[in-house]
């Protein structure tokens, strides 16, 4: 798809910041003509943005930021052709090129920080809070200036209880795109979920304890499917994961990642489920090795529904400039 003149140009990692990013462009109802995205090629991405104007960037992994600040100069290059007037992030590393290049070539940045950091920022997010013309939106309210607080993404989810339809015949697994092995959720899941239950697996770059061959990958069309027809989803606590399962109609039984056991390269995961959790949003297994047959009956007597997202005034980037 060609590119129209001064596009907004977009870009975030792959999976929960991916989904988000989605998420903040529909609500600040960016026209799809007026969209560049700049994104890793991954089956997620590949599968979503078919129908987009795109530029593929170099995969960068979460705190990989060396990494990334070698692609400055990809990213130098790609904005002095296309102009953007607007830059739009959720971060992570992958994203951090981009929003130097975009202070280097004075354009306005909006940085949406990403829903898993409820307290403070991300090191993206902090390094956005340096760069000139850049407004900074923060996921939740209290954040001291300047940060303001936007866009709630998890507030357009309902969620309603039905215990009586509550049933466990179909289960899908999905702990997300992060390089970091998860064996201790497959390990968890096998000695929960009953025999006789069809399971569906979407496992990255976890292998567990059994050496069992699952699948590693599933679009975000077969994401969005499997999960819509499951009973029960249960995923690790990257925010994307959680976004799609509640997109999906489904309240999540969530196994949060810890950094002790080399899971992520910190315990954000656990901080956001736990306020989730607080807000009927998921159903939360802080210790692995309490997961239950009970924790998947509560999520299966669960449903969700979707209203529509509501930015604030003046984020739109149709209104006035951020800077």
């Amino acid at each position: 798809m060609a590119t129209a003149p001064d596009p907004v140009l977009l870009t975030s990692s792959v999976g929960g910041h991916f989904n988000e990013l989605e998420l903040v462009v529909e609500a600040l109802e960016i026209p799809r003509h007026e969209r560049h995205w700049v994104v890793p090629r991954h089956i997620q991405t590949d599968d979503r943005l078919a129908r987009e104007s795109v530029t593929w960037s170099p995969l960068v992994q979460s705190g990989e930021y060396r990494k990334a600040l070698r692609n400055l100069r990809f990213a130098v290059r790609l904005h002095r052709r296309l102009r953007p007037r607007l830059v739009v992030s959720t971060g992570a590393a992958q994203a951090t090129p981009h929003l130097v290049a975009a202070a280097l070539l004075r354009t306005p940045i909006l940085y949406v920080e990403s829903v898993a950091r409820l307290d403070s920022p991300s090191v993206t997010g902090r390094l956005a809070a340096l760069l000139p013309r850049t407004r900074l939106l923060a996921p939740q309210p209290g954040w001291p200036e300047p940060w303001e607080h936007g866009l709630d993404t998890f507030s357009t989810f309902e969620v309603v209880s039905d215990p009586d339809d509550a049933q466990v015949r179909r289960v899908m697994v999905a702990l997300g795109s992060e390089h970091f092995p998860f064996p201790r959720a497959v390990d968890a899941v096998l000695g929960t979920v009953p025999a006789g239950v069809d399971v569906t697996w979407q496992v990255g770059d976890t292998v567990g304890s059994d050496g069992a061959d699952r699948n590693r990958w599933l679009t975000g069309r077969e994401m969005s499917s499997a999960m819509s027809t499951a009973d029960v989803v249960i995923t690790h606590g990257g925010a994307g994961s959680i976004l799609t399962a509640l997109t999906a109609g489904k309240v999540p039984v969530v196994l949060p990642r810890r950094a002790a056991h080399g899971e992520h390269v910190d315990d954000h995961q656990v901080r956001m489920v736990q306020g989730l959790a607080e807000r009927g949003l998921v159903v939360a297994v802080p210790q692995l090795e309490d997961l239950s047959f009970e924790h998947l009956l509560e999520a299966a007597a669960l449903t969700v529904s979707r209203r529509g997202q509501q930015a604030r005034p003046g984020l739109r980037p149709a209104m006035p400039d951020v800077a």
